[in-house]
C-alpha cells in the first residue's frame, strides 16, 4: 500500500477498492452541529487500463424551507430478505412501500430532523427566535460484579445485543390499505439467518446464539403484535402482542393505562422458575419475523 507520511495519515491500498467517506457541510462560521451530512465511497481503479471514472447516478434530495438538503438514500431490499421492495404496503400487493422512493415519501422521521419544524415556508416568520431547555434524569440499578471463584462462576456473563430490521434499510416506512378507512389487517416479513440478523456487535467467532431477551419496535397505534420463527423446524420462538390501555386493566386514568396507551411486554427466557428455557440457534438458522398491524388507515414512519 501507499503508505501514510505518520500514523496520522491514511494508507491507500495499491489494488482496486472503494473507500467509504462520511461528508459533512457546517452551518455557521463557527464549529457547530452540521447543516447537512451524506455518506457516500470513492472507487480506486487501475492506470494502466481503460476505465469509468463516473458511473451515472441518481440522487434524490429531500428540501427543507430551500435551505437545508438532505440526500434520500434508500435501497430497499428484494426478497427473500423484506417485502418493502416488491409488496412494501403491507396489503400483499405488488407495490412498492411508499417510503422506497422520495417521490412518494409521504412523511416521517426524515421530515423531524434537528432544528426542523412542522410549518409551511410561508409560515417561517412565525417560528420563535428562542430555545427550549429540558433535563432528563436517568435512574441506574447495578449489581457489583463478583470473579469466577471455582466451582463458583462469576455472577455475571457478557451479552451480546443484536439488532434486527424487518423493514431492511428504511426503519421509517409507511403502513398502508388499498381501500382506505375500510377495516384491514397488513403485514410485513423478513427471511433471513441467524448470521446475518444483527447488525451491531456481532461476535468475530460466532457458533451458536442463546437469546435470554427479546424485545421487538412496534408503534401505536396500529401495532397489533411481531412474532419470529424458526424457519427450519416451524417452531414460534417469540410472540409479542401488543397491549393497549383498557378498563380491563382498571380505570382509564391511571398512568400507564390510558386509552390507546401501548405496552409490548418482551420474551424473556431463563432456567428462573416461570420462565421459558433458553435454547440456542446455530448461525445458520433460517428466521423469519413478522409484523401485523392495523393498516385501516395510512401511518406514517413506522418502524419493525
Amino acid at each position: 500500500p501507499a503508505v501514510g507520511t505518520t500514523q496520522d495519515h491514511y494508507s491507500f491500498a495499491t489494488t482496486p477498492e472503494d473507500l467509504n467517506l462520511i461528508m459533512a457541510v457546517g452551518a455557521t462560521p463557527q464549529l457547530s452541529h452540521h447543516r447537512s451530512h451524506y455518506g457516500t465511497s470513492i472507487t480506486l481503479l487501475p492506470t494502466n487500463v481503460s476505465a469509468c471514472l463516473c458511473t451515472p447516478r441518481s440522487v434524490e434530495y429531500l428540501g427543507y424551507m430551500n435551505r437545508s438538503f438532505q440526500a434520500y438514500d434508500v435501497h430497499c431490499a428484494d426478497e427473500p430478505r423484506g417485502d418493502m421492495l416488491k409488496h412494501g404496503d403491507g396489503t400483499g400487493r405488488n407495490v412498492s412501500n411508499a417510503a422506497c422512493h422520495a417521490a412518494t415519501y409521504h412523511g416521517g422521521t426524515r421530515c423531524c430532523l434537528h432544528e426542523f419544524f412542522l410549518t409551511d415556508i410561508e409560515q417561517s416568520s412565525l417560528i420563535p427566535d428562542q430555545v427550549d431547555n429540558y433535563f432528563l434524569k436517568f435512574r441506574y440499578y447495578f449489581q457489583e460484579y463478583v470473579p469466577a471463584s471455582p466451582p463458583i462462576p462469576a455472577s455475571h456473563r457478557h451479552m451480546h445485543h443484536f439488532v434486527f430490521l424487518i423493514d431492511e434499510a428504511i426503519n421509517d416506512y409507511e403502513e398502508d390499505n388499498a381501500h382506505y378507512g375500510t377495516a384491514s389487517i397488513g403485514k410485513i416479513s423478513a427471511h433471513v439467518t441467524v448470521r446475518t440478523m444483527g447488525i451491531e456487535d456481532v461476535p468475530e467467532s460466532l457458533s451458536w446464539i442463546t437469546p435470554l431477551v427479546m424485545t421487538p419496535h412496534c408503534h401505536a397505534p396500529s401495532c397489533i403484535r411481531e412474532e419470529l420463527w424458526n424457519a427450519d423446524t416451524g417452531e414460534l420462538l417469540c410472540n409479542v402482542t401488543a397491549k393497549y390501555g383498557s378498563s380491563h386493566y382498571g380505570h382509564l386514568g391511571q398512568v400507564f393505562n390510558e386509552a390507546n396507551y401501548i405496552a409490548i411486554p418482551p420474551c424473556i427466557f431463563g432456567y428462573q422458575p416461570g420462565l421459558q428455557l433458553p435454547f440456542r440457534l446455530s448461525p445458520d438458522t433460517k428466521i423469519t419475523a413478522i409484523k401485523y398491524f392495523d393498516n385501516t388507515y395510512r401511518h406514517l414512519g413506522q418502524m419493525a
